[in-house]
């Protein structure tokens, strides 16, 4: 949450530096709810790019979703149809990583879904404010900072707690190596590459016995997104 607030303060400025109005930083933050993304909209609009390909960029950059969702599935299977719909438009990298990795914690449905709407509901909360602030006050945080390095430390924190097992680790790993390697693919297809990649090999490397995924009930978690 503290990297939220962050990296929302930071979104904020942008907008407000790219000559847009600030009400579009928290509408946006409120709306899209992925930082990548609106920070791949907003610089494509300074670059006066077409809006339809700045929808487009954020579109393919937000597929990443669809794989949550698939892991999140068996999750919120239980959930009444409300709940799935207000959890899925809180979900966020780091609270669909939280969710998963806990949710054999919480096998009563009811105590599982008050427990995703805690881990979600304060993330999306104070990136809105922190976008909020960021279009009032500016760029008050001092550029020599590097606080985009920021982003990426929040998704380590979230990913080392899932390599629990051969197959996630290949995962990752591969998964690294891919977006290294295509990192010159346009609209941040490399990651998407590298995701879809990660988990088809993965999906051939033998789970090691032994390991503390064997501990899980299978009926009741969910496997661990890569």
């Amino acid at each position: 949450m503290p990297g939220s607030v962050v990296f929302g303060l930071a979104f904020g400025a942008l907008v407000v530096e790219a000559g847009l109005p600030a009400w579009l930083a928290p509408y946006a933050s409120s709306t899209v709810t992925a930082g990548a993304s609106q920070i791949a909209i907003v610089e494509a609009l300074r670059q006066n790019a077409p809006m339809l390909i700045a929808v487009a960029t954020a579109l393919v950059i937000n597929a990443r979703l669809a794989l949550y969702s698939a892991s999140l599935a068996p999750v919120f299977a239980a959930f009444p149809r409300r709940w799935k719909l207000i959890l899925a438009y809180l979900m966020t990298d780091q609270s669909a990583a939280v969710s998963v990795l806990e949710a054999p914690r919480w096998p009563d449905p009811v105590r599982r879904r008050w427990f995703i709407l805690g881990v979600s509901g304060p993330f999306v909360a104070v990136w809105i404010a922190g976008t909020a602030a960021g279009a009032a006050l500016g760029p008050v945080i001092p550029e020599e900072w590097q606080i985009g390095f920021i982003v990426p430390l929040m998704f380590i924190a979230v990913m080392v707690p899932a390599l629990r097992d051969w197959p996630a680790i290949a995962a990752a790993g591969i998964a690294t190596a891919v977006v290294l390697l295509l990192k010159d693919l346009p609209f941040g297809l490399n990651v998407l590459c590298g995701a879809l990649l990660g988990i088809a090999i993965a999906a051939f490397v033998p789970e090691r016995k032994g390991t503390s995924a064997a501990d899980i009930d299978p009926d009741t978690s969910p496997e661990v997104p890569s």
